[in-house]
């Protein structure tokens, strides 16, 4: 698991810090952190599964390869 510290962290800290100054600047700043982070990993998640379908791709055509090189053509 990677533990990082970027900007919707800071918000939602910079949140429970305002929450007795300010509380709609506190919900709103903890609103955006939350909607940063779940956005980031949606797109983290996009980039795996598009490393995952280009790994699939290529062992399928070396499967088809290594067939066609020692199966001969079948009809």
């Amino acid at each position: 698991m990677k533990l990082t510290i970027g900007m919707p962290e800071i918000l939602i800290l910079f949140s429970a810090l305002m929450y007795s100054q300010s509380y709609w600047f506190a919900i709103t700043a903890f609103c955006l952190g939350l909607v940063g982070r779940i956005a980031s990993y949606l797109m983290d998640y996009g980039t795996e599964m598009k490393k995952a379908e280009a790994i699939n791709k290529s062992a399928d055509e070396l499967g088809s390869a290594l067939t066609g090189l020692f199966g001969g053509s079948q009809k």
